[in-house]
């Protein structure tokens, strides 16, 4: 294949009084392939034809095996449309991992953006690095607790190799019309370590100023000076004024002209000509659409051995003692405060619900604020409590479900909460715990095993080995143990390299089975006491964690499954097991973007503030289409700081900024999806 060729950026670009190393450097070092799409060379560029119902694909390979964007951020691609219709792509980075050796199994990185017609477009995929690669990061050492680093450079748990870059495949998926479009050059894009780093650490640090925003960079929205937030006030009242609410909706932001069903007061599901629904109070059809950490601004990052982060930093006193927290400061309740006044927490909750109602969403997930039962009905709007009860821990997130301390501990929690929400209509569901640890019968016999005789988990367990086996000895034959009674393994911490206790598996899978039975039983006995026709929403299943056996037996018990699902789309979406038949809501999804001052995208991406909004209308739209999705709120409310939380997350992933800035064009998208929603899902 001919290869073609682009002109290089000549012109310096200055930034700060420096000069800025050049933003990007085109790829010309390649082949390509098509698979079902007609492809021909135009001067410098590849024109594509796709037919109309056609999926077409064209793919990009480096003549020297690999492409190497070790210190880049994005591997981007220019596009022009020259169609009259909206043409979806979807970029995805192949690559190999050596470090990773015979454990290597890649990651999920596909994009999706959009071509309006007749439009050009350079669009950037980003490239979320595995850690394992973290050597080739060098500044890696100087920004500890940061998953996303200034330049933008990410390091995750999991990832891409950014020096091994094999091939970039763009797929353009079935459309009914037939699709023109010019690829006019792919490029390395951006550098991964700021120039002003590169050039003087000294002059670097501190890189976060008192709002907690990077420094070093502009962007639309950001903070200079103390006037903006007063200007923000004042554009945010014309917005709401000019998209007061959708007209869908009635008090709840259920479907007020829809089919009417039994009204019981209380939020409830019902299956409706082969598709789930969440009913009202009013028997109105609900769909919820929601986000987490809603009325909330006060999420913190960690000071120790970081001080030299930031400037700004009060030292804490009885009148800003509020501001910390052990030894981590809030930048997000600090703007709260400087915006509108102190002791604004409470007055923060009602303008959220105002924004709520206003951009289109009608439910307050999981970590939101739990006093809307205090405020007005006109300003109310469905919400969701919280219950975190591990203790005693079987594992880091899981309990020992066996122990009365658990069952004291989690009706002490519910029984709080439900005296406030068992009589509010407006009360949506508990959620109780998040993401738990559930692993796989093997991996909870190890854990159980390995535990002391004062484990109520274990004890239970043996019984049922002995129930199952009789003898000490039948159980040293199969998992090569040396035990001389039933007693002595109880009382043993056996280490979990000691033992073939996958030789046990249906015992393993029986004891599995009851722990998820006794786990969802319980608690869902303790809502129907405390708050009797409320609806119970789940754990908040996420990654390799659901699996047949814990969903089937929650099924039971739950009124809703609860994913968090950091997934492009989730109309097909392979949970709950299709012999399930019960709802699920998508209890976390996100896509966050590079452009606005941050350094991480979360685990969900975009190319733009703009492609967020995009992918926001695709996901719920697709969500809305699956008959049994019933729900999907947004993670979350405001951006995680920009030094990091504390577990390293430091992403666009909000609404909103720290700075309480409004993401005007993710909202947009938002009002355009959710609207309409109504009518959008009972004519699909």
């Amino acid at each position: 294949m001919r290869r073609f060729t682009f002109l290089m950026l000549i012109a310096a670009i200055t930034i700060q009084g420096f000069a800025q190393k050049k933003q990007y450097q085109d790829i010309t070092d390649f082949t390509y392939q098509t698979q079902n799409l007609d492809a021909t060379n135009e001067g410098d560029a590849i024109k594509i034809n796709v037919k109309s119902g056609e999926q077409g694909i064209i793919t990009f390979n480096p003549k020297n095996k690999y492409w190497d964007l070790t210190q880049w951020v994005f591997f981007s691609i220019e596009l022009e449309n020259l169609t009259k219709e909206e043409v979806r792509f979807e970029p995805v980075l192949l690559y190999d991992n050596p470090r990773r050796k015979g454990k290597f199994k890649p990651v999920k990185n596909k994009h999706i953006g959009f071509l309006r017609n007749n439009e050009n477009l350079e669009f950037n995929c980003v490239m979320i690095r595995d850690k394992v690669n973290t050597p080739d990061y060098p500044q890696a050492t100087d920004f500890p607790q940061m998953k996303g680093m200034p330049g933008g450079v990410i390091l995750n748990f999991d990832g891409i190799d950014a020096k091994h870059i094999k091939a970039l495949k763009v797929i353009f998926p079935k459309q009914e019309f037939e699709r023109e479009v010019i690829i006019k050059r792919l490029f390395k894009n951006h550098p991964g370590v700021p120039e002003l780093y590169a050039r003087n650490k000294e002059d670097f640090f501190p890189f976060i100023n008192k709002y907690g925003q990077y420094k070093h960079a502009v962007w639309e929205g950001k903070i200079t000076d103390g006037s903006q937030f007063a200007e923000a006030i004042i554009k945010e009242k014309k917005d709401i004024k000019a998209h007061p609410s959708s007209k869908e909706w009635n008090r709840f932001g259920g479907f007020a002209n829809g089919p009417k069903f039994e009204a019981t007061g209380n939020f409830r599901t019902q299956k409706i000509n082969g598709k789930w629904w969440i009913i009202d109070p009013d028997g109105c059809l609900f769909w919820s659409t929601g986000v987490n950490g809603a009325g909330k601004l006060t999420v913190s990052t960690p000071l120790k051995g970081r001080e030299h982060f930031f400037e700004g930093i009060p030292s804490k006193n009885k009148d800003n003692a509020l501001l910390f927290s052990k030894n981590s400061y809030s930048h997000g309740l600090a703007n709260l405060y400087r915006k509108y006044g102190e002791g604004s927490e409470e007055e923060y909750v009602a303008t959220s619900l105002k924004r709520m109602k206003s951009w289109g969403l009608n439910t307050l997930g999981g970590w939101s604020a739990e006093t809307v039962g205090e405020y007005p009905e006109e300003l109310k709007l469905p919400y969701t409590v919280y219950i975190n009860s591990v203790s005693p821990a079987l594992n880091d997130k899981f309990p020992d479900v066996f122990d009365p301390l658990w069952k004291e501990d989690v009706e002490r929690k519910i029984k709080a909460k439900a005296a406030f929400v068992k009589d509010d209509p407006f009360f949506f569901g508990f959620f109780i715990n998040n993401e738990i640890h559930w692993g796989n019968p093997y991996s909870f016999a190890n854990y159980t095993l390995a535990k002391g005789a004062d484990c109520a988990g274990k004890k239970v367990f043996v019984e049922l080995l002995q129930k199952r086996l009789n003898t000490i000895e039948k159980f040293n034959k199969l998992t090569g143990a040396s035990f001389k009674s039933w007693n002595e393994l109880l009382q043993t911490k056996v280490s979990n390299d000691k033992l073939r206790t996958s030789a046990i598996k249906t015992i393993n899978e029986e004891h599995y089975t009851t722990m998820c039975e006794v786990y969802f039983k319980t608690t869902k006995a303790l809502i129907d006491k405390y708050a009797p026709n409320k609806m119970y929403i789940g754990c908040r299943w996420h990654g390799t964690h659901k699996n047949k056996i814990n969903t089937t037996v929650s099924a039971k018990y739950l009124d809703i499954l609860s994913f968090n699902a950091y997934e492009n789309e989730v109309e097909f979406y392979p949970y709950p097991h299709e012999s399930i038949d019960k709802p699920f809501i998508v209890s976390e999804f996100n896509f966050g973007a590079l452009d606005v001052g941050k350094f991480f995208t979360g685990l969900g991406y975009a190319s733009s503030q703009r492609n967020r909004g995009e992918k926001y209308k695709n996901f719920v739209e697709g969500a809305m289409r699956n008959p049994r999705c019933v729900g999907a709120h947004w993670f979350m409310w405001a951006n995680s700081t920009t030094a990091g939380r504390g577990n390293g997350e430091n992403a666009n992933c909000g609404l909103v900024s720290m700075t309480d800035q409004i993401y005007y064009e993710l909202i947009s998208y938002i009002r355009e999806t959710t609207y309409r929603m109504y009518n959008y899902r009972t004519n699909k």
